[in-house]
């Protein structure tokens, strides 16, 4: 009897309410909601750490073409290879990268990028550098922390020469914002025609903005104060 009294009571149970429409819409939703939200996580961890662990290879890659090359014609760098290095006190004493010939995304994945067409390090001229924000090791994630008068090394088989910046974002995260168009910057005379004489020897940094993005470029300048040949 009681057995029977049990199947009674387990027929008698009412029966789960079905889910309608809308309750299915809604269930779906959230669990894409979550699958492109841990995807998007996953994303911002492989750029974050994945590509910086590349990118750490290849610099000691390129360090290690640096440590074995004999002085060379600078115009004679192949796109890729090391061309020299590049210190910016402000983005702290142990911040050093080795700068790469090239400003594709094949030679920034590797670290700073020397644009082909610019001046060497002393010349007349504009010695432009860019750099990514975000991903590859982030070597100019700080670019909006640079100011006036701060100094940029570029070390040199032949010496080291010091920068100092005349223009820079001064800490504003919208500073110094350009069009991604704007090429102008890495003139050699910025603002004046490709044609124009330089008279001075300056640099030019450049790099992404937003940080996370690449809609404009942001960039600071700067002119050449002192050489200290090896």
């Amino acid at each position: 009897m009681q057995r029977e009294a049990e199947r009674g009571r387990r027929r008698a149970r009412p029966a789960a309410p079905r889910r309608g429409p809308v309750a299915l819409l809604v269930g779906f939703i959230g669990e894409m909601l979550l699958t492109a939200g841990v995807l998007v996580l996953l994303f911002v961890v492989y750029i974050l750490w994945g590509t910086g662990l590349q990118t750490a290879a290849a610099q000691n890659d390129l360090r290690g073409q640096l440590d074995s090359s004999e002085v060379a014609d600078l115009d004679e760098i192949d796109i890729g290879d090391a061309y020299g290095i590049i210190r910016i006190p402000r983005f702290g004493d142990d911040w050093e990268w080795v700068i790469v010939q090239g400003v594709e995304d094949d030679d920034l994945r590797n670290g700073p990028g020397r644009y082909p067409d610019s001046a060497h390090p002393g010349e007349l001229g504009n010695f432009a550098v860019a750099a990514h924000r975000s991903g590859h090791g982030e070597p100019f994630a700080k670019f909006p922390d640079l100011h006036v008068g701060d100094t940029v090394e570029i070390i040199m088989a032949d010496g080291t020469y010091v920068y100092e910046l005349d223009d820079a974002p001064d800490g504003d995260s919208d500073g110094n914002r350009i069009n991604i168009t704007d090429s102008w910057v890495v003139d050699p005379v910025p603002g004046e025609p490709r044609s124009t004489e330089p008279t001075e020897r300056r640099i030019t940094l450049t790099t992404c903005w937003p940080r996370f993005g690449s809609s404009h470029r942001m960039y600071a300048t700067g002119v050449l104060v002192s050489v200290d040949p090896r």
